[in-house]
């Protein structure tokens, strides 16, 4: 048995006997499942201080009362409404009146002298269902609208950072170069201190530099210019030559274990971009890790699943989406480290669908974070030639 339905009418007009008769006649043309609750008001005024007061499903309006009359009544009752929806009663035929009425905003107009109560019953479901109907477009309407502005900001934000690292980077490979030859003495022997603020020096380059290429590099993917060249992988050599690098690089002690199955497959990738992914999900992790970061690969229904794991404080369940949107970062205490641009596992997510691969973080809501990335397996009959 469906549920009993109560609808709310407030009926506007100055006739009392009208309100009564209206009171009695209305849920006779109801269904079982189907209730009308009617309350009154003699004059716009009054009406309008019970549309203040309470919630109403539906207005009956006169448009001739003591103190409003016409097609200034719709517009008052509009004004004061808050959306719910009118339905015009009148002893008027007058269609143009009508019509305008709707225009202005009213469901549904109706002669008083041909209302039956099974039509005013369907002319005020329908008044509700339109009005509802109109307010979800509305508000799908505002939602597109706020897509599109968003859109619009991150278009912008991804011209401006693509154009400022383009530019950045012909200086920056310039300061890099003459800080590299002074670290190797090239210009002469260093004192302890120029050493020791040289090699800070060279540290905060390199990192200025990742965030540049990190910038470009998502530039390029996002807007679909970057080229990926596909070809058969060692993957286990790969995973085994940046685990190395990436050891040298760490300006913090941590346990790097390496898992990598025997005999892994090779995988269907472009190589630098590979190498790439695997880098930001490292420095990822060597940002977050406590004390331990663990990188292991296997192979998996077709695919070879590379891991990489640390005993950070983990990633909310809330945001395990997010975080690989461009420029999310989760928040970090004092000392985690720099923050960067929020760009790195946007483009792992980026590169793994071009690959035809995935990328993403285990639901384990506790501490420790574990991301996964996915490559297929070569296959003899794979192409060559990237997207």
């Amino acid at each position: 048995m469906a549920p009993l339905q109560r609808v709310n009418v407030l009926m506007i007009d100055d006739d009392p006997e009208a309100l009564m008769l209206m009171s009695l006649r209305l849920n006779e043309a109801c269904g079982p499942d189907l209730r009308f609750a009617l309350e009154g008001a003699l004059s716009l005024k009054k009406g309008l201080l019970l549309v203040a007061a309470e919630e109403f499903d539906v207005i009956l309006l006169d448009l001739h009362l003591p103190d409003s009359a016409g097609l200034a009544t719709v517009a008052a009752a509009r004004r004061h409404s808050g959306g719910t929806p009118i339905v015009v009663m009148t002893g008027y035929e007058d269609e143009a009146m009508g019509l305008e009425a709707i225009g202005m905003g009213a469901q549904d107009y109706l002669i008083k002298d041909r209302i039956n109560m099974t039509l005013l019953s369907r002319a005020i479901r329908y008044a509700i269902e339109r009005a509802t109907l109109l307010r979800e477009l509305r508000e799908l309407e505002q939602l597109r609208a706020e897509v599109r502005e968003r859109r619009k900001t991150d278009e912008f934000k991804d011209r401006l950072l693509g154009a400022v690292s383009h530019e950045l980077r012909s200086p920056l490979t310039v300061a890099q170069a003459a800080v590299t030859n002074l670290v190797d003495g090239m210009a002469g022997p260093l004192s302890p201190v120029q050493a020791e603020l040289l090699e800070m020096a060279q540290r905060n380059l390199d990192r200025l530099g990742r965030l540049v290429l990190n910038a470009l590099d998502f530039s390029r993917l996002d807007s679909g210019r970057a080229s990926l060249e596909f070809r058969r992988v060692d993957a286990g050599r790969v995973i085994a030559e940046m685990a190395s690098d990436w050891r040298r690089s760490l300006t913090k002690t941590l346990k790097v274990e390496v898992e990598v199955e025997d005999k892994l497959p090779t995988v269907r990738a472009d190589i630098d971009h590979f190498a790439q992914m695997l880098s930001n999900l490292l420095d990822n992790a060597g940002r977050h890790a406590a004390g331990k970061v663990r990188i292991a690969a296997r192979a998996e229904g077709g695919m070879v699943r590379i891991t990489v794991e640390d005993d950070g404080p983990g990633v909310p369940l809330d945001r395990s989406e997010e975080i690989f949107t461009p420029y999310t970062q989760l928040a970090r205490g004092k000392g985690a480290g720099y923050k960067g641009t929020g760009l790195g596992l946007a483009i792992c997510r980026e590169i793994a669908e071009l690959s035809s691969g995935r990328v993403w973080v285990e639901e384990n809501g506790g501490p420790g974070a574990r991301f996964h990335f996915e490559l297929p397996l070569w296959s003899s009959s794979a192409a060559p030639a990237g997207k």
